[in-house]
């Protein structure tokens, strides 16, 4: 005798490929275009640092103000060699954080949403920011305990060229706006869903097959009183014969 098939339950279908929203394409582009602008300000401050750095010397040990101070051409190259190889470097190694995230936010990973908030908060506030005042403000060159202020920054304004001066505006400025929209974009609720994790789907339970579908037939289950399949039953007791019919 063969037992009914237990309770068949539905099985949820798995889960697509998620799909991007438009808040998360823009972050992704903005992430990437910031990584490039940042790159390229740092070539660009590397390429003229040699050039900068002599014509920042000359200027100064030619000023006759200057003429007793002890300014001598290794505290200017100094001083230039340091601040230049700071902002490039920081830039570049910013512009490579920028880049993987953008490669991770793009697949949807959480820790890349997290590391992209923390990474844009520190470009805004510090690079953004930071540099914007340090382009309005004035640089000071301290020799042997005086300091050059006006002197020091009318040199290198000098000394740039013109199109490292506007590539440094743009990064600056792209790194104020774009880490803005990095922020917001990242908090809408589309946004949310997307990076949301996937739960997983609902499935028959252990041993049921999915819904729809009948188990497959086995061997038939014996009765109560019945021997094992395969085995015959043990011999019982002979019954005594009938009386014999008249």
């Amino acid at each position: 005798m063969a037992y009914p098939p237990a309770p068949q339950y539905p099985q949820s279908p798995p889960p697509g490929p998620k799909t991007r929203p438009g808040s998360v394409t823009v972050v992704v582009w903005t992430q990437i275009l910031t990584a490039v602008m940042l790159v390229a300000s740092g070539i660009a401050m590397f390429s003229v640092m040699s050039a900068v750095e002599d014509t920042v010397t000359e200027q100064l040990l030619s000023d006759p103000e200057l003429a007793d101070s002890g300014l001598t051409a290794d505290n200017v190259s100094s001083l230039m060699t340091f601040t230049f190889a700071l902002i490039a470097g920081v830039y570049v190694v910013m512009a490579v954080f920028y880049l993987v995230l953008a490669l991770l936010v793009n697949k949807g990973k959480r820790p890349a949403r997290i590391l992209s908030w923390i990474l844009s908060g520190i470009g805004l506030l510090c690079c953004g920011i930071g540099g914007l005042v340090g382009q309005l403000g004035s640089m000071t060159a301290n020799v042997n305990g005086q300091e050059y202020q006006d002197e020091a920054t009318q040199a290198i304004e000098d000394a740039t060229p013109a199109w490292v001066t506007a590539i440094d505006w743009i990064t600056l400025i792209l790194l104020i706006v774009g880490s803005l929209v990095i922020i917001i974009l990242l908090a809408v609720p589309a946004s949310n869903e997307f990076f949301r994790k996937d739960e997983p789907p609902m499935g028959p339970y252990m041993g049921q097959p999915p819904y729809g579908q009948q188990p497959p037939p086995g061997p038939q289950q014996p009765g109560p009183g019945q021997p094992p399949y395969g085995q015959q039953p043990p011999p019982g007791p002979q019954q005594p014969p009938g009386p014999p019919q008249q």
